[in-house]
């Protein structure tokens, strides 16, 4: 009980650290400074890192590097009364001869992008799904299910288990009463009926089945759960297109952190993974997009009866890709974007595509929020160099967090190890409809928060940016706003 209270505070306190800590009162200019020269430090680790890019100048020293002149490593360290600050980062800036707008917006899925998609993790199998109709006495279950269902809820009564249902525990005489009389009415077999492979998107105000296909498509004697929704309206921007695998028993999710030792690493062969995403990627015909990072996943279920994670959680590793701009990658960040502010009534998602393997194959493929993109010009953007970066982060992680930890008791320890250069979508203050794509430094870390009891709570999962910075005035981003 103590650990989970722990837990409870921590990310108490850590969202109200992400809500009060970025604003727009940390935006001024006037509070732009220049830094010391610092030192070199060591390389980073490759599992959680950034993949796409380069360290330091280019080959010819020109472009973007020498613009920047960002040195190989950053090593800073900084203490207030309350925050103690650490940087030991290479610093990684991508190949090119510079950076250029883009105008970003919401688009919605095509039949051309099913098709593709569907032809290379599907190979173009038909969709099918039972008949929810011909089977609604029994809620869509056969007897077969039901009669194991019965069998479990049997047991758990026998063994002294609770059943929970919406918050109140119900007695399982009444539960296993209810499933007997859905027993009357079920079929032997399901009964299965062709869904058409159509995607479609009409636009309105509400939520449209017209605008989701949902089905199940069978390969090599694997069922796969296909769901495309296209529900995009000004008032809800997030879609997605997923195909997952039916053996999974539950939604793939970054391992929590400090769980990675329980991942037998060895189920999988991360090269050779990694060559097949990329290849599906290829013949999906994403050649837009590149890969930006990998981690593992678990499928994280709760046993209400046991009060324990269920012992059907299974382990992925899994690749997260996103967009290039002309051979420059969108940074990848752990942040969806759906943070809202000031009353506003939706948020805008930022785009992203992974790829999960288990042990058996490919578990999940998930594409959300899809971006249309247009170049606004050819002409390169200016960029500040590092140096005042710099100076405006060695100020500003300051005062990103002081205000609320001089109320609230409590020590921060953040310790910085990459900074990354690369595109990010950003968008004016209540304009969900439209965004841009401008040059970003990210300052990758984790963060470790000291109660006044002495307890210590970190959050350390891989791509958490912990302080965003304009690359063109050195203005702060909030990432999980989007501006």
């Amino acid at each position: 009980m103590k650990a989970r209270k722990g837990m409870i505070f921590f990310i108490a306190v850590m969202t109200a650290l992400l809500v009060s800590g970025c604003n727009d009162n940390v935006q001024t200019e006037e509070e732009i400074v220049t830094p010391k020269q610092e030192e070199e430090a060591e390389d980073a680790g490759d599992l959680g890192g950034q993949e796409e890019g380069v360290e330091g100048t280019d080959e010819n020293g020109e472009g973007i590097a020498q613009q920047v002149q960002a040195p190989e490593t950053y090593v800073w360290e900084e203490n207030s009364d309350t925050i103690s600050v650490k940087v030991n980062a290479p610093v990684i800036v991508p190949k090119g001869e510079g950076f250029k707008t883009f105008q970003v917006t919401a688009r919605t899925y095509t039949q051309e992008d099913y098709d593709r998609i569907s032809q290379t993790i599907l190979k173009g199998a038909t969709l099918w799904d039972r008949d929810y109709e011909q089977m609604e006495k029994s809620h869509g279950f056969t007897r077969e299910e039901i009669d194991e269902a019965i069998a479990n809820f049997e047991a758990n009564k026998a063994n002294g288990g609770k059943y929970e249902n919406t918050g109140k525990n119900v007695d399982y005489d009444e539960v296993i009463r209810e499933w007997e009389a859905l027993r009357e009415g079920a079929p032997e077999e399901a009964i299965i009926i062709d869904v058409p492979s159509v995607v479609s998107y009409s636009p309105g105000e509400e939520y449209s089945e017209e605008n989701r296909l949902s089905g199940y498509a069978t390969v090599d004697g694997e069922n796969y759960l296909v769901s495309v929704d296209n529900n995009l309206r000004d008032d809800w921007r997030w879609i997605t297109f997923e195909v997952s695998a039916e053996r999974s028993k539950g939604n793939f999710t970054p391992v929590v952190a400090g769980d990675e030792t329980g991942v037998d690493v060895e189920q999988f062969p991360i090269k050779e993974l990694k060559d097949e995403a990329e290849k599906m990627m290829a013949d999906m015909g994403f050649t837009e997009f590149t890969a930006a990072g990998d981690e593992f996943f678990r499928t994280y279920a709760w046993n209400e009866e046991l009060e324990a994670l269920s012992e059907y959680n299974q382990d992925g590793y899994g690749l997260h890709f996103t967009r290039t701009l002309e051979g420059i990658p969108v940074t990848y960040t752990n942040s969806e974007g759906t943070a809202m502010e000031n009353n506003a009534d939706t948020s805008w998602p930022y785009e992203k595509l992974d790829i999960i393997f288990d042990t058996e194959g490919i578990a999940d493929f998930k594409w959300s929020n899809p971006y249309s993109i247009e170049k606004l010009s050819d002409e390169t953007v200016f960029l500040i160099p590092f140096s005042d970066i710099q100076g405006i982060f060695q100020e500003m992680i300051f005062k990103k967090y002081d205000d609320f930890l001089e109320a609230s008791d409590v020590e921060l320890s953040l310790e910085i190890d990459e900074v990354h250069l690369g595109y990010m979508r950003v968008m004016d203050k209540g304009n969900v409809m439209e965004g841009t794509m401008i040059p970003v430094w990210d300052f990758f870390g984790s963060e470790t928060i000291c109660n006044h009891d002495g307890e210590t709570y970190t959050n350390n999962a891989p791509y958490t940016s912990c302080l965003t910075i304009n690359a063109i005035d050195g203005t702060i981003i909030d990432r999980d706003l989007g501006y």
